[in-house]
């Protein structure tokens, strides 16, 4: 890419949720907030090929994002019956500049924090709260979250335009939610920070304080410092931070995809691992394992034995299986039919697949669950790996290619396609 510009405004675009938050954080107008940023990046498309991208680009498009949602609001006192006076604009504007927790003890330190606590709101249709974070906190575009949540585009499309006007009929009456608002809409603003770093996962950086990663890690790590006594904010600390560790060693000297079995632990993030590993502790001093920090403590075997040479099979699959009761998810069946065939042979984990319908269609599940399943790329991936292992190599082959075609890392891709040679 030879364009400074586009380049520049390529980088921003993590910070485009942040920008979002902060001004919509004034009167909890998710959709202005949008439309001044996307003035913003108008000009910004003309201002940096003209004059060159500025050093702090993010920075740029906040101010000019603020300056034209200040004019929106003085448009709207011209158009309003009732005068929106300088006090007012005052009072908006000044909410933008103030960290709230300069003044309020219970205030949310961090305004993104404070939006993902918003659009938890009770008010808010529940299956639209987490597409809501996603898209206007988080920065994630439509397709994305379509994509990661396995649900058609033009149905996103539809909650996310409900939620965000439900959000702004609701306004500057909306509140500003404090410390006890947040530990009522724990779980949802957990589901939007892990749904983050799930989507930035396999694009991301090598760097994992960068970019959305480095978001959610943040995030996380704010989450359970203001809820000491949760042990799945706790669990998701830890969940995040283990598998950011790993970010360094994920991509080899030219970029080549390298799977976790080949990695090296000593390019392991030390400090992120070690995070990780305290706030596990911290979820069992909690008393209270939840999903999150059941897959914390499974990232944490596997790191475990690849530093040992030796992993405890059984354990992971005890935890799979607690996983499992707890909170099932089509993701937790692949990896724990994965689990399986390491304990049982091949075979078995073949046929746990099977019977999630790739190798027998229909079964257990309905046209839509075969479909979603179907479109899975990692039980894809398993499936010829386990086909390799048991001889069958026409059907590991024509496996391949499936996992091939879903996958959306060229760096995996060209990993695959050594396999399938």
């Amino acid at each position: 890419m030879t364009d400074p510009a586009e380049r520049a405004m390529i980088l921003s675009r993590d910070g485009w949720g942040r920008i979002i938050a902060l001004i919509a954080a004034a009167d909890g107008d998710i959709c202005g907030a949008e439309d001044a940023l996307a003035t913003a990046l108008e000009r910004a498309v003309t201002a940096w090929r003209a004059d060159g991208p500025p050093g702090n680009p993010e920075g740029w498009l906040y101010r000019v994002a603020l300056n034209a949602r200040r004019d929106a609001w003085k448009s709207a006192a011209t158009r309003s019956s009732t005068a929106l006076d300088d006090e007012v604009l005052e009072r908006l504007g000044g909410r933008l500049g103030a960290d709230p927790a300069d003044h309020d003890p219970d205030a949310l330190p961090d305004r993104r924090l404070e939006l993902l606590a918003v659009c938890a709101h009770p008010d808010i249709d529940p299956p639209a709260r987490p597409l809501l974070m996603l898209s206007a906190v988080m920065g994630m575009t439509g397709k994305q979250i379509a994509s990661a949540m396995a649900l058609p585009a033009a149905t996103v499309s539809a909650r996310l335009t409900r939620a965000k006007k439900r959000v702004a009929a609701l306004g500057v009456g909306f509140g500003h939610p404090d410390r006890l608002d947040l530990e009522s809409r724990l779980s949802d603003v957990q589901e939007a920070i892990y749904g983050a770093f799930a989507i930035a996962w396999a694009h991301a950086a090598p760097t994992p304080r960068a970019g959305m990663v480095g978001e959610a890690v943040y995030l996380a790590g704010l989450l359970a410092r203001l809820c000491p006594g949760d042990g799945e904010s706790h669990g998701l600390a830890a969940l995040i931070h283990l598998s950011a560790a790993r970010f360094p060693a994920r991509r080899g000297g030219a970029g080549e995809f390298v799977p976790l079995t080949d990695q090296d632990p000593a390019q392991w993030d030390r400090m992120l691992a070690e995070s990780g590993e305290h706030h596990l502790k911290e979820v069992y001093r909690c008393g209270h394992v939840g999903r999150f920090g059941l897959e914390a403590a499974i990232q944490l075997l596997h790191m475990a034995g690849v530093r040992t040479g030796t992993t405890d099979w059984p354990m992971l699959l005890r935890l799979h299986d607690d996983l499992e009761s707890l909170a099932p998810s089509l993701g937790g069946s692949v990896s724990r039919a994965a689990v399986l065939a390491e304990v049982d042979g091949p075979e078995t984990g073949l046929a746990a697949l099977d019977t999630l319908s790739l190798g027998t269609p229909g079964i257990g599940t309905d046209d839509k669950d075969s479909k979603r399943i179907s479109a899975f790329q990692p039980a894809w991936v398993l499936r010829a790996h386990l086909l390799d292992r048991l001889g069958r190599t026409g059907d590991a082959a024509e496996a391949y290619r499936r996992a091939i075609e879903l996958t959306t890392d060229p760096a995996e891709r060209e990993y695959l396609e050594r396999r399938l040679r």
